[in-house]
């Protein structure tokens, strides 16, 4: 039907093509572009902090109650927390198909119903959804030539920065290193002294001024301005009166004072004259020396002046530089970080990021900022480099067409077939939503073979119709009608294999539904096209007849007749090769091993350095530029930029190890390098093994290890923490005796040595004393310095910091014995005479999954060894041990990942197959012919496995899905020869000749589809360009699988059609 018209109106199907080109592309212009297809993961995180409080605290304050709220939330499928000193993290994963923003609704209603029942120090949850998006696209750093960093600060800060945010798509512009301004405030007790000693003065001069009056002698009131709800200073009472008089200012005190005086705010508004006034209370303090004189205390005594606060305490500016670390090639810079927004794809917001870098050095002399990781470059890179290989293919198939056909007009109609059907293909993509990234656009280069093989089968019938005598007209419409059938099914089959995605769950669907979409695309579109645009320009362009000779060609069917023969008769002996050669691949394919996905050579190292729990900025300092100095030698490095804290722990709200024990390094290679990146990660952890840090590495920045964890990792599971802990410890020595493992960590490094002071109550409350008391001068003495407020001093705002002399020096464990305290009489009583203060081991964090505690052991592997052998024989050896009761173990990491997916794959294996035979039963209308053709699959299945094998790969999802694809392919081929040897036979043929004539007959049109689609997937296979390793075990397993399936298909479908079909078929008259 789509040949006759097509070829009767053929300007009809002209306009048709010109309209669906233009379409195509403007839609290929409009189309995004990313690393991998967009993922939408049912993950929630709720974070609260608890100032002050340990991990236990937080455990039982904070986390439960949370995860007791959050099990109780639709859809919820595992709940997991890490609780830390001052913070909570509760982590929820939901079912595949939850409604992510549903979710977060119901979460925030549950929380609000517990928010009241916490501690008052307990910050307002914060909810997140988790998603590749919260890892930044971009890093680089900033600095300007001849300027220090100190002064480059606020000019990156207010120029640089505002800058990059401003671009569209930007969800948050992140700085490590900028040096800051502060104003310290430091209490001094000689100062306070002196305060107090004129106090004394002035009070004994104005009672031997008064003394027959005997009211003098009574305590003078104190008039203290007052500051919110901020308690009056206390000025304890002696015996001696008011003699004794002194002055307490705690810097408690001084922040409040500072919060209160440095205040401005509206009040409302009045209406006066018609007019309406808006009421402003207050005055922020607009520069330092109204600091300096801002009155702390006004006493009502003769001869003593208003406490100002430059006369308790010293006042100046100080920046913060000496406690900031951030670092490009060992000098000194501003780390940005950018994160993109949810809707936005990486390659354009990184686009534009790069054009708005360059106007700002063009604009800003000396203005230096270096490129330390751009993914929005490298999907570009990839994407060009997959284009590139489409292209060749492309070309190559063409060539391959030229050299069968050896006529420029008939190859010209098909290879026109190719940019018509991915054009088309272009249109539905974009239409349907699908994104052009590294999975689509693999799936295009994978169908670039294939979209030629509707055409090459119409094209050569035609051609041989042509040969025969038939007209151009006759050849054209006679040609495509009769193959229809055939190709409508064998595209079918190809597409069915994808309807499954639909049923499975998890990554393979999220990643793998574009590519299947862009597959089933093309071929629909090359389905369509090999029906009417073919026919249409045959019954134009082969308007002669052609007969030329092939002595090659010729050549190879004259032997390939002699094996057919050879092989009917000896048809058990075939099959048995072709069953040992089945097994053996499948044997060989899993002593491979198994991966996620194909590591990428990117030229990229993200590393984490994280000191030990209590290691001080000094010694973190150190051991960072310990590890700089050891990279710096590598000569295939290019580039280091480190800075302190960063990464996941900034992102998470400090999560992860804290800011000030972990540093994170962005490592760029050297495009022409000597070694891959994989290599030098792995000389990498050799020189810095001695450092005295937990070294993290990672050569892959496609974010995967975000959403798999460690390779290796195992979570014990049970109620007392001392089983846990000696559960954990057996584990970790079994993974270490495993070969390959490295960084293993026993998850119990964490814990962190603390003292506990262990007030006796009898005691503290005999000397007038509380807990609460004891913990308030420690907590003077030892507590975190924060920002009492801000003042705008020339357009920048500068905290304020209120310290003592305590915080001015580290505090001592002797300092703390050395405590004194005064209790509500003025009486002053030494710590150790109401505490004991003992050294224990307490937790740095406290984990939990489903309501119950866990630890968690993992473990990286070495270079050069597979992910699934190695877990392989960890698991092995786990099986072993003997788990007390109420523990159990969890097999969690990457390998449990890959397990997942690979069912998932698996299942769409079995129920694509299904498919496809139940596809063929209803071309052929029977049984029997479809079971034959579905022997083609082991085929492909033998042939994909042995290319795995020769080349070196393992098993992964990529290659999974090469094999998913082939079932489709490779029966082509067989439904193509089937169903010609059944119409011979209808026509009267015997079976042997049949079979014979059907091999002789449809050799070069197999043997064209499956080189073309061999030769489209060449350049892929030999992983030309950059990033195209991923694809790379797709096209080895396809290319193999097609090699072993075409040659096999041509021998081993006949025999087994010979020796299932034992009667001759009668003749339809």
């Amino acid at each position: 039907m789509f040949s006759n018209f097509s070829v009767k109106k053929p300007y009809t199907v002209i306009v048709a093509i010109v309209f669906v080109l233009i379409l195509g592309v403007v839609s290929f212009t409009n189309m995004s572009t990313d690393l991998l297809p967009s993922m939408n993961l049912p993950y929630a995180v709720v974070s609260t902090t608890y100032i002050g409080a340990s991990p236990e605290e937080v455990e039982m304050a904070v986390t439960r109650p949370v995860e007791q709220r959050m099990a109780s939330i639709s859809n919820i499928k595992n709940v997991s927390s890490i609780s830390r000193e001052h913070v909570s993290m509760v982590i929820l994963e939901f079912n595949e198909t939850t409604n992510m923003d549903s979710a977060v609704i119901e979460m925030r209603e549950s929380l609000d119903m517990i928010k009241g029942a916490m501690p008052d120090q307990v910050g307002s949850p914060m909810i997140m959804k988790f998603n590749p998006d919260m890892m930044p696209i971009m890093v680089m750093s900033a600095s300007v030539d001849g300027v220090s960093i100190s002064e480059a600060s606020p000019f990156i800060e207010s120029r640089i920065i505002p800058d990059l945010e401003s671009v569209e798509g930007i969800a948050s512009v992140s700085a490590f290193g900028l040096v800051e301004n502060q104003i310290h405030v430091i209490l001094r007790e000689e100062k306070l002294e002196e305060v107090n000693q004129s106090i004394q003065e002035a009070m004994y001069n104005m009672m031997m001024a008064n003394m027959p009056d005997p009211s003098l002698m009574e305590m003078p009131q104190v008039d203290i301005p007052e500051i919110g709800d901020m308690e009056t200073p206390q000025m304890p009472q002696g015996d001696q009166g008011g003699e004794n008089l002194q002055v307490e200012i705690t810097k408690e005190m001084v922040s409040g004072i500072l919060q209160g005086q440095n205040f401005s705010m509206p009040a409302g508004y009045i209406m006066e004259d018609g007019l309406d006034y808006l009421v402003r209370a207050g005055d922020r303090i607009s520069d330092f020396e109204e600091l300096e004189n801002l009155p702390i205390m006004v006493l009502p005594i003769p001869g003593v002046d208003p406490i100002k606060l430059s006369d308790i305490a010293d006042v100046f500016i100080i920046d913060n530089s000496s406690e900031m670390y951030s670092k490009v090639n060992g000098n000194d810079a501003v780390t940005i970080q950018i994160q993109k927004q949810t809707e936005y794809t990486t390659a354009d917001v990184a686009r534009d990021v790069r054009a708005k870098v360059a106007d700002i050095m063009e604009n800003n002399d000396g203005v230096e900022i270096v490129t330390l990781m751009d993914q929005g470059e490298y999907i570009d890179i990839v994407l060009n480099s997959i284009t590139m290989n489409l292209l060749f293919g492309g070309i190559l198939a063409i060539l391959i067409l030229l050299i069968f056909l050896r006529d420029l007009r008939p190859t010209l109609i098909v290879g026109l077939s190719i940019p018509v059907s991915v054009i088309t293909a272009f249109v539905l993509m974009y239409f349907s939503g699908v994104t052009l990234n590294i999975i689509s656009m693999g799936g295009l280069a994978l169908g670039v073979g294939m979209l030629v093989d509707n055409s090459i089968v119409v094209i050569e019938n035609i051609y041989r119709m042509r040969n025969e005598g038939k007209s151009a007209i006759d050849a054209s419409i006679k040609g495509a009608s009769q193959v229809a059938g055939a190709i409508f099914a064998s595209t079918l089959t190809t597409v069915a294999v994808f309807l499954p995605i639909v049923f499975t769950q998890g990554l393979a669907r999220q990643i793998f539904t574009d590519m299947g979409l862009t597959i089933a695309y093309s071929l629909l579109a090359s389905l369509l096209i090999a029906l009417t645009f073919v026919p249409m320009m045959a019954s134009k362009m082969l308007s002669k007849e052609t007969k030329k000779e092939h002595r090659i060609f010729e050549g190879i069917k004259s032997n390939y007749t002699k094996v057919l023969k050879y092989s009917l008769k000896h048809k058990w002996m075939v099959i048995l090769l072709v069953l040992v050669l089945f097994v053996t691949s499948i044997v060989g394919a899993l002593r491979m091993g198994t991966e996620l996905f194909p590591a990428s050579d990117m030229g990229e190292i993200s590393a984490t350095v994280t000191m030990p729990q209590g290691s001080d900025f000094e010694e973190t300092v150190a051991v960072a530029d310990a590890f700089y100095e050891l990279i710096a030698t590598i000569e295939d490095v290019e580039t280091i930029g480190a800075s302190l804290g960063g990464g996941m722990a900034a992102m998470m709200g400090g999560f992860g190890g804290g800011n000030n024990d972990t540093v994170s390094f962005n490592i760029i290679l050297k495009e022409n390098r000597s070694n891959t990146t994989s290599e030098i990660a792995q000389r990498i952890r050799e020189i810095t093994s001695e450092l005295d840090a937990e070294i993290t590495l990672s050569d892959d920045q496609m974010n995967m290890g975000a959403l798999t964890g460690s390779p290796i990792s195992i979570d014990i599971r049970g109620r007392e923490f001392d089983t846990l802990e000696s559960i954990a410890q057996d584990i970790a020595e079994i993974i270490a005796s495993v070969e390959g493992t490295t960084e293993i960590s026993d998850g119990l490094e964490e814990t962190s040595p603390e003292f506990r002071v262990i007030v006796d109550k009898e005691k503290s409350i005999a000397q007038g004393l509380t807990v609460a008391q004891v913990f308030m001068k420690m907590n003077e003495m030892i507590s975190d310095v924060s920002s009492s407020t801000t003042i705008n001093i020339n357009n920048h705002d500068i905290g304020i910091y209120v310290k003592n002399e305590y915080d001015e020096k580290d505090a001592t464990i002797t300092d703390i014995k050395n405590i004194v305290l005064t209790n509500h009489q003025g009486e002053q009583v030494q710590l150790l005479d109401i505490a004991e203060i003992v050294e224990a081991q307490g937790f740095s964090s406290i984990s939990r999954s489903n309501q119950q505690r866990y630890i968690t052991v993992t473990a990286q592997l070495e270079d050069g060894y597979n992910i699934g052998l190695v877990s392989r024989e960890v698991n092995d050896k786990i099986a072993q041990y003997e788990v007390a009761e109420g523990y159990t173990l969890n097999i969690a990491g990457e390998n449990q990942m890959i397990n997942e997916s690979f069912r998932d794959l698996f299942l769409m294996l079995l129920m694509g197959i299904a498919f496809i035979y139940l596809i063929m039963v209803a071309q052929f209308q029977s049984l029997k012919s479809p079971f034959i053709v579905m022997f083609t699959i082991p085929l492909a299945f033998t042939g994909g496995f042995l290319g795995l094998i020769i080349t070196g790969n393992p098993i992964s999802m990529i290659s999974l899905v090469g094999l998913i694809i082939l079932c489709g392919i490779v029966v082509n081929n067989g439904i193509v020869f089937v169903d010609y040897v059944n119409k011979l036979r209808e026509e009267g043929m015997n079976k042997y000749d049949a079979l014979i004539t059907a091999g002789n007959d449809r050799l070069r049109p197999i043997m064209m589809t499956a080189l073309t689609t061999i030769f489209a997937l060449s350049t892929l296979s030999l992983g030309a360009g950059e990033g195209t390793e991923m694809m790379q075990p797709m096209a080895i397993t396809a290319i193999g699988g097609l090699i072993y399936s075409t040659v096999l298909t041509l021998i081993f479908i006949p025999v087994l059609y010979d020796a299932f079909n034992r009667k001759e078929k009668k003749a339809i008259e």
